[in-house]
């Protein structure tokens, strides 16, 4: 993937790919070759969508450097040049995260996330200079991820500073404050590739925003793609209907887990297993969600149609 057609290929929805591992914890690179490939066969490819593997969705921070290159140039093969390929590279440690970023440069993934160190609370100040050192020192395309939940809110200011980097491409949005969220896409749109990361996919798409990030299309990807292609045609009401139809439903069941359990593990590979993929447990101190709620999971996963394994081949039930 090319820097200078990023918004040509950098588009759609963002999946949050989770990192599947075996029962005994280890990681599982097969399956989650298996995994894209069900993906990029559903919906998931160039221009319709892009993997977003190793971030807070695939459970990075529960694993070591050399698991994380191992998914980078495993979610590459299996994708085979049909869908982007992006990467965390967040760490506390500076030297892990231009390692990382330099993996990601070499094996051809289109860009990585960064954010600003967690633990000790950054300034403005530190995360200039971090993002400064990773594009010094990498060619790979950054995605700035606006992680305010950790400790800085960005201003205005520093985002259009890291805007000005050459290698800063595009920006994984949210914030706490909703005028901070309308301003940052006004002035950011047209300059970075805008993915929204509030779940305001409609509003997002108005302001100018190329996707959104989604953790559906990891175990039904004609759906996100569905509410895109509806997005694109500014179809707004529709694609309010579909969010109803499906998604809002969905973010009231995945918080009953993650009342019960940390990381965002459980919830996805929960619905991933459901409908037939190998995804294995979340990797400790979480755990797999009840089985009440797997229960209360299934029934409404049939309710709106969400095709299982079983059932793609003969067309029993509809995508969509």
């Amino acid at each position: 993937m090319q820097a200078e057609n990023i918004r040509d290929w950098l588009c759609g929805p963002m999946v949050a790919v989770a990192t599947p591992f075996n029962e005994d914890y280890s990681l599982d690179l097969d399956a989650l070759q298996t995994n894209i490939r069900y993906m990029v066969e559903n919906g998931v490819h160039t221009g319709q969508g892009t993997l977003l593997v190793g971030g807070a969705g695939g459970e990075h921070p529960t694993m070591n450097v050399d698991e994380r290159k191992a998914v980078m140039t495993a979610a590459m093969e299996a994708a085979d040049g049909e869908a982007p390929v992006l990467s965390s590279v967040q760490h506390t440690d500076y030297r892990v995260i231009l390692e990382l970023a330099n993996h990601a440069h070499e094996t051809g993934l289109g860009g990585v996330q960064v954010g600003p160190t967690y633990y000790y609370e950054p300034t403005e100040g530190d995360a200039y200079r971090l993002f400064e050192l990773v594009a010094n020192e990498s060619d790979v395309s950054i995605m700035i991820y606006h992680t305010w939940w950790e400790g800085l809110t960005m201003s205005m200011s520093l985002l259009s500073d890291l805007a000005d980097i050459d290698t800063v491409r595009a920006l994984k949005w949210s914030s706490p404050n909703e005028a901070h969220y309308r301003q940052g896409l006004s002035a950011l749109a047209n300059r970075l590739v805008c993915i929204d990361n509030s779940g305001q996919q409609i509003f997002s798409h108005i302001m100018g925003a190329r996707g959104f990030i989604t953790h559906l299309s990891g175990f039904w990807p004609e759906y996100p793609a569905e509410i895109w292609n509806l997005l694109e045609q500014r179809d707004y009401e529709a694609a309010r209907q579909r969010l109803a139809d499906f998604k809002w439903r969905w973010t009231e069941w995945r918080s009953k887990v993650a009342a019960m359990t940390g990381g965002e593990g459980p919830f996805i590979k929960s619905a991933m297993e459901a409908v037939g993929l190998k995804a294995g447990p979340p990797r400790p101190p979480s755990v797999r969600a009840s089985q009440l709620l797997r229960d209360e999971l299934e029934v409404f996963l049939t309710e709106c149609g969400v095709p299982r394994l079983t059932t793609r081949h003969t067309g029993a039930i509809a995508a969509g």
